[in-house]
Order: structure tokens, then sequence, then C-alpha cells
């Protein structure tokens, strides 16, 4: 890990630290750096301003809770950790999505567990003979993220009442019994349409 990684993971810490208390519209550049005892100089080395570096925090860690883990991480796993590291963050999450003059999260989100559906419905139709082109397959797994998105959104801004493993477990049981269907013969074809060539 270079310096400079290293440097803004700091400060990315910081701030979620400072919001676990203070909204994020009352949280100058001098109070996150103060936080981890830094120049306030050192962070415009870094970032433009507190919107880029809440930006780099939704796209850094949502990158290394599942890109990272997609060669080598059974996909069940991945939403087990996804729960987990939502669950833990949530009072930063809470008031971060308060911040709607610059708020990417949805899309950082999107993008990344979309490629991990796409894992899914690849590992799912594995020597299966149902053919599904690359368009629709695309098109099954933004629909499946956008709905995960969401729910993750909803989880968060509900204080969490639902138990990490318990959600995660709901959506893994969701997967299995929808998107299963895309390996039983007649059920589909091109991801969805009938094999039913007079319908």
């Amino acid at each position: 890990m270079t310096t400079s990684l290293i440097t803004k993971k700091i400060i990315a810490n910081s701030l979620k630290k400072v919001m676990e208390t203070e909204s994020f519209h009352k949280i100058s550049v001098s109070d996150i750096m103060q936080h981890c005892q830094m120049r306030r100089q050192t962070f415009y080395y870094h970032f433009v301003d507190k919107y880029e570096l809440l930006g780099w925090i939704y796209k850094e860690e949502t990158k290394e809770n599942i890109e990272d883990f997609l060669d080598y991480e059974k996909w069940e796993n991945i939403f087990d950790l996804l729960m987990d590291y939502f669950y833990e963050n949530q009072r930063f999450y809470r008031r971060a999505f308060k911040v709607i003059e610059q708020n990417s999260f949805n899309q950082y989100l999107f993008e990344h567990t979309k490629s991990l559906y796409i894992k899914i419905i690849d590992e799912l139709l594995r020597d299966k003979p149902i053919p599904i082109s690359e368009v629709n397959k695309n098109r099954l797994a933004s629909f499946y993220s956008h709905g995960f998105v969401g729910t993750i959104k909803d989880w968060i801004e509900h204080h969490c009442s639902i138990q990490p493993s318990v959600l995660s477990s709901l959506i893994k049981e969701m997967i299995r019994n929808q998107l299963v269907l895309l390996s039983i013969p007649g059920k589909t074809k091109q991801g969805g349409e009938t094999n039913d060539e007079n319908h």
C-alpha cells in the first residue's frame, strides 16, 4: 500500500468517525484533520474538498468489500461480508445519505453489486444448457442490483432493525429461489422469454 493511499485512508477514517456524532454539513476540513492529527494542508494534497472525500469513501470501500473478493470468494460469503460492513458503519452511512448535493453512493454500490450478480448468474448457469445473451445477463444483473441498493439504504435508514446475518440469509434465499429458475429447462430463453415458440 502506497504512502498516499495510507494517508487517504487515515483521512477517510477520520471523517467517518467525526460523522458518527456530527452531520456532514457541519464538519469542516479542519475538523477532519484535527481528528486525525494531521496538517490541514495535507488534506488538499489528496482531495479537493470534503465532498470528493465522501465520494472516495463510497468508491474505495464498496470496491474493497465486493470487487476485491469476486475472483476467489464464494458469492454467498460476499453478501455476509457486505452486511457486516454496512452494519458496523451504519451511523456514518445514515448521515452520509443526507448529503444530497453530491451523493453517489447509489451508483458506486450499484456498479459493484452488478458485477457480483453477473458472477452469480454465471455460476448458476455453469454446465446448464440454457442460453442467455450478454445483453439479457446485464439487464438481469442491473435489475437485481438496483433492488439490492434500495434494500441496503432502507435497512440502514431504519437503524438496521434486522440483524445482518438474517438480512444476508434472506437475500441469498431470494437469489436462490429466483435466479435458479434460469437453470430450469423450459422456464427461460435468452434471460426471460418462454421456450414455447407459439407464445
